[in-house]
C-alpha cells in the first residue's frame, strides 16, 4: 500500500514538472508573439499618428506579463537567455531616438525579423511544449510501474 501511495506521489511530482516545462516554453513563445505585436503597434502609430513612444507603451496592452515587465523596463520572470533579454531591451531604448521616417523603417524591419523567429521556431517550441509534458507523464508512469 505505501508503494503504492509513492508512485502516485511520484507520477504526479513528474506530471508537474511537465507542465512547468510546457509553460515555460509556451511563455517564450507568448514573450516573443507580444514582442511582433509591439512593434506592430508601434510602427502603425507612429507612422499614422505621430504618437511619442511613452504615449505608445501606455496605451499597448499586451498578452504576456512577461513582455510588459521589460517594456517598463524590468525582468521577465522567467528565463529567457540573458543575451535575448539584453537584445530586447536594448532594441526598445533605442526607439523614439530618431526621426519617424527612420524609426518605422526600423520598427518594421524588426518586426519582420521576430515574424520569421515566430514562424521558424514558433510551431517548434508550441511541439517540444507538449513534447515536454508528455515525457514527463510517461516518466512517470514508468517510475510508478517500477515501484509497484
Amino acid at each position: 500500500m505505501g508503494s503504492i501511495f509513492v508512485g502516485i506521489c511520484i507520477f504526479f511530482s513528474a506530471s508537474f514538472v511537465g507542465i512547468w516545462l510546457k509553460k515555460r516554453t509556451l511563455k517564450r513563445f507568448s514573450f516573443y508573439r507580444s514582442y511582433y505585436d509591439f512593434l506592430s503597434f508601434a510602427s502603425d502609430k507612429i507612422a499614422y499618428e505621430r504618437m511619442v513612444f511613452s504615449e505608445i507603451v501606455r496605451t499597448f496592452h499586451s498578452e504576456s506579463r512577461e513582455f510588459s515587465e521589460v517594456l517598463s523596463g524590468g525582468e521577465p520572470s522567467f528565463g529567457l537567455p540573458d543575451g535575448e533579454i539584453a537584445a530586447v531591451k536594448e532594441y526598445l531604448s533605442g526607439i523614439g531616438k530618431t526621426d519617424a521616417e527612420t524609426q518605422i523603417a526600423s520598427l518594421r524591419g524588426k518586426s519582420a525579423e521576430i515574424k520569421a523567429l515566430l514562424d521558424r521556431d514558433g510551431a517548434k517550441w508550441k511541439k517540444d511544449a507538449s513534447l515536454y509534458f508528455k515525457l514527463a507523464v510517461l516518466l512517470g508512469v514508468a517510475l510508478f510501474i517500477i515501484l509497484v
